[in-house]
C-alpha cells in the first residue's frame, strides 16, 4: 500500500480543487493521523493509515465503514483511495467521543449495544477472522519487538486453551467491529443518537467478541455484562453465549497488550503504547483468575 500524506490526499480530490481549504491534526486516534478538513463551508474527517499498520484489510474495514453508515449507525463514507487506504468521512457535527461516564449511564450504554447488534444483524464483510486469530497475530508481531513481554507464557496459555475450547464449538459468523474503545463510538448530547466509527479491524466473526471487548474496556461489572447480554438477547441469555462473551473479555485484552508492545516499537503516533500495555495487563490478570475460567471453557468444549 503506497505512503501519503495530508496534501496529496488533498490534492487528488477532484470535488475539492479550486476550493477553499484548510485543515487541522484531529487528537484521540491512536493508530491514524487524523485530520479536520473544512472544504468552503463544508467540514470533513480524513484518516491516513499510521506507520506500521500495514497488517490491516482497508478494504475490509472499507466495507464495514459502508454496512455501518447504510444502516444509520456509523458516519457517510465520502471518499476512499484503494492504492493508500485512506479514507473521508462526514465530519459529525455535534458528536464528541464517548468517555468511560457515558458507558456507566444505563440508558447510553444500553443505546450502544442495541447498535452494535445492529451492525451485527446484517450484511458481509469480505474478510474472515476472529479475535483469538487477531490475538496470535499480535503476538507474533509484538515478539518481533526488541521489548519484553511480561507474562507472556501465560498469555499464550490462555489463547491455547480458550482457542481449542471455540474450535470444539459451532459459532455463527456476523460482522464485527473488533475495537469497541469508548472513543470508536461518537455521542450527540441534543440528541441522544450514537455513531460508531473505526472499523479497522472489522471482519466475519463471533459477534460475542464484540460484546467482551466492550465490556473489559470500559470495566464493566458483572452485573453490568449481564444486563448488556440480555439487552443484546432480548431476554434471557444462555450459559454458553455468556461463557463466549467472559472468554472473548480475556482473549481482548491479550491482544490488544501484544497490540500495544508492537505500536510501541513501529508507531508515528505520538502515544505512550506500553502505558496502554500496562493497564491490559493489570486487567487480564484479574480476568485469568477468575474461578469460573474452566467451567467457562468446559461449557464451550461440550
Amino acid at each position: 500500500m503506497q505512503k501519503t500524506d495530508i496534501h496529496s490526499v488533498i490534492s487528488k480530490i477532484e470535488d475539492w480543487k479550486n476550493k477553499e481549504i484548510s485543515y487541522e491534526p484531529v487528537s484521540g486516534g491512536i493508530t491514524n493521523p487524523n485530520f479536520k478538513v473544512r472544504v468552503d463551508q463544508k467540514s470533513f474527517f480524513l484518516k491516513i493509515p499510521g506507520q506500521g499498520t500495514e497488517y490491516i484489510d482497508r478494504a475490509t474495514s472499507h466495507a464495514a465503514n459502508i454496512l455501518a453508515s447504510d444502516k444509520g449507525i456509523g458516519p457517510e463514507v465520502c471518499y476512499y483511495f484503494e492504492d493508500t487506504g485512506v479514507e473521508v468521512f462526514e465530519w459529525l457535527d455535534g458528536y464528541r467521543m464517548m468517555t468511560f461516564k457515558d458507558v456507566y449511564n444505563p440508558k447510553i450504554r444500553n443505546k450502544v449495544i442495541r447498535n452494535i447488534k445492529r451492525f451485527h444483524e446484517g450484511g458481509n464483510l469480505p474478510q474472515q477472522g476472529n479475535l483469538v486469530e487477531q490475538a496470535w497475530e499480535m503476538r507474533s508481531k509484538a515478539k518481533e519487538t526488541a521489548f519484553e513481554i511480561p507474562w507472556n507464557n501465560k498469555m499464550e496459555y490462555l489463547l491455547k486453551v480458550i482457542e481449542e475450547a471455540f474450535q470444539k464449538s459451532s459459532i455463527p459468523l456476523k460482522p464485527c467491529h473488533n475495537d469497541f474503545w469508548s472513543n470508536n463510538i461518537m455521542y450527540n448530547e441534543q440528541t441522544s443518537d450514537i455513531r460508531i466509527i473505526d472499523f479497522e479491524y472489522a471482519t466475519m466473526g463471533d459477534p460475542y467478541a464484540d460484546l467482551g471487548t466492550i465490556s473489559t474496556i470500559n470495566y464493566f461489572t458483572e452485573e453490568m455484562d449481564k444486563v448488556m447480554m440480555n439487552v443484546y438477547e432480548g431476554g434471557n441469555t444462555s450459559e454458553k453465549a455468556y461463557a463466549r462473551m467472559k472468554l472473548y473479555k480475556i482473549v481482548s485484552d491479550i491482544k490488544w497488550a501484544y497490540w500495544a508492545v508492537y505500536q510501541s516499537s513501529h508507531s508515528n503516533v505520538d502515544y505512550d503504547y506500553m502505558n496502554w500495555y500496562g493497564i491490559k495487563m493489570a486487567r487480564l490478570q484479574h480476568l485469568w483468575l477468575d474461578s469460573r475460567l474452566d467451567y467457562w471453557l468446559t461449557i464451550l468444549a461440550g
